[in-house]
């Protein structure tokens, strides 16, 4: 597993100082990559991004959420139409940033319904995926389709919700985001929702139930991390933590992070690779002891 971490742990705005900022830092702590957000493909700044990239060698995925004014599942087709071009525009910052992997909310507008979805929604989402599949493997990009709470989605908000889309398009440019903050509020099992949606799991965010500190919270990462590694998941695991001390407040507030719960962004990124990394070696020592490999026959004479 390549293990990341999330922009908005260093950052909130992405300007030619930021970047070079949180890219730098990342590279510093020890991190493998970093998530950079789109929040409007005309701020991306692929060229400054690919630039500081490899300057740091490490490597960088992106991620987005649409809103209410850019949303593929709406009925109103003006408003379908720009999360549309939303996609597609964010797909082609992706891949100028020199990335392959575009994560994120890319099925509805990341905030609270007041109803379930109407009918006939998800035939419009799956409907735009399908055109939007084609661009992206066009461009060489992977398109995630990341399965958020009830709180922020009344479109996908399990791994099944999202391996279905991914199984209906049956693209290989599409594939399934999972969230451990999201599967603690909405899955039965996370390591049986894991097992049986693998073949499309594409990307992995690793975020405790208080958005602060690894192990601060209510999320069983031992399971979590045991699920992905007795599946053999081989992708981006990406940290991510969200405190009002980084954000700036219209950001703190599209994503709920009104409590402090860490101040100190080095600190919180350094013991989270920590973190992610005993998980992932306890999780394997695990698997192994459960599962040794046969014993190797030796005939040779000098044994």
């Amino acid at each position: 597993m390549q293990l990341g971490i999330h922009a908005l742990v260093w950052v909130t705005d992405w300007t030619e100082d930021t970047i070079c900022y949180a890219i730098g830092k990342t590279a510093e702590t020890g991190y493998d990559l970093i998530e950079a957000v789109i929040f409007d493909p005309r701020d991306a700044r692929p060229a400054a991004t690919a630039k500081a990239i490899a300057a740091a060698g490490i490597g960088v995925v992106t991620g987005m959420a649409l809103n209410p004014a850019a949303d593929i599942s709406s009925a109103d087709p003006a408003v379908a139409k720009a999360g549309e071009q939303f996609i597609s525009d964010a797909i082609l910052a992706t891949r100028d940033m020199g990335s392959n992997l575009l994560g994120g909310v890319t099925h509805s507008a990341m905030h609270r319904y007041g109803q379930a979805a109407a009918a006939g929604t998800i035939d419009r989402v799956i409907e735009t995926y399908g055109r939007l599949a084609v661009r992206a493997e066009a461009a060489g990009i992977r398109l995630g389709i990341e399965a958020v709470n009830r709180y922020e989605s009344n479109v996908v908000n399990t791994i099944d919700d999202a391996a279905r889309i991914v199984r209906t398009i049956g693209s290989p440019a599409l594939f399934a985001h999972i969230d451990s903050y999201h599967m603690n509020i909405e899955e039965h099992d996370t390591a049986d929702a894991i097992a049986r949606n693998i073949d499309t799991i594409g990307h992995v965010h690793a975020g405790e139930s208080n958005r602060g500190y690894l192990g601060s919270g209510s999320v069983d990462f031992p399971d979590y991390f045991r699920a992905l590694v007795r599946a053999s998941y081989n992708g981006p695991v990406v940290f991510e933590a969200f405190s009002p001390a980084v954000l700036k407040e219209g950001v703190a507030d599209a994503l709920a992070a009104w409590t402090t719960h860490w101040t100190d962004s080095e600190d919180l990124a350094t013991k989270g690779l920590r973190f992610m990394r005993g998980q992932i070696d306890a999780a394997t020592t695990s698997l192994i002891a459960r599962h040794p490999l046969p014993r190797r026959e030796v005939n040779s004479p000098f044994v």
